[in-house]
């Protein structure tokens, strides 16, 4: 299980847990309710992908452009360079409709984000761009009939497996139960972010579930995270006793 070639997730001690990082190539899937650092996920692998020389690039259905960068230099990651670098893109679906409402005059609501979107505009997506990022996609499935969701999202999957990207899908939790975790069994592999309470400790805590990554021996163990000044950080396992029931 150790022969695929795996891009670092940007979380050193999550790599380990993933035999070097996430699979290239593939789409994983990163979900969580909100507070749980979905965002930051992408961040951390994106800075980690383009100080490596890869060619990346962020689609958002949410935040902006600006508001990601602030995020992210909170955290000590300054992505600003990278773009001016030209090693990173940060494509705001949002923006990009509304620059062009000629094209969605016929529907009713023209400035709602669809999942055709980001069919449309992985095509836009340069030749050389070897990470993708998209957050949030859940913002896509709203009002969509399930089949349909699922449809579309396999077209999305399987245009960036052809085309050799290594992505990152992020989901809300919300979406993601409404859309009957379907998502899960399209991706390769799956993170789940969750914040449960301690019975041991009686505190909130933050905790990442791995139920699936191909290709990659797991532990099925929760794994107890925090969030940082400097990002993402995987704390010393308290035994099985202190483990959530995921």
């Amino acid at each position: 299980m150790t022969d695929l070639k795996r891009y670092s997730t940007g979380i050193p001690n999550l790599d380990k847990r993933l035999q070097g990082g996430y699979p290239e190539g593939e789409a994983v899937l990163i979900t969580g309710e909100p507070g749980t650092g979905k965002t930051i996920f992408g961040i951390q692998f994106l800075n980690s992908a383009c100080l490596s020389g890869k060619k990346c690039v962020m689609i958002a259905t949410e935040e902006t452009p600006e508001k990601i960068m602030v995020h992210a230099k909170l955290l000590g990651f300054d992505l600003e360079s990278h773009i001016a670098d030209k090693k990173l893109s940060i494509m705001h679906l949002l923006e990009m409709r509304a620059a062009d409402p000629g094209a969605h005059a016929g529907e009713a609501q023209p400035f709602t984000i669809h999942m055709d979107d980001l069919n449309n505009f992985s095509h836009l997506i340069a030749d050389d761009i070897e990470v993708v990022v998209i957050d949030n996609m859940g913002t896509c499935s709203i009002g969509m009939e399930l089949r349909t969701f699922r449809d579309k999202l396999e077209t999305l999957l399987y245009l960036l497996s052809k085309q050799r990207r290594t992505s990152i899908i992020i989901m809300d939790e919300t979406a993601h139960e409404y859309t009957h975790r379907i998502a899960e069994y399209s991706t390769y592999g799956t993170i789940r972010l969750l914040v449960k309470e301690n019975p041991y400790t009686g505190k909130m805590e933050r905790f990442m579930y791995i139920p699936k990554m191909r290709g990659t021996k797991l532990l099925l163990d929760p794994i107890n995270y925090d969030i940082t000044e400097e990002g993402i950080t995987l704390l010393a396992s308290q035994g099985k006793k202190d483990k959530p029931n995921c």
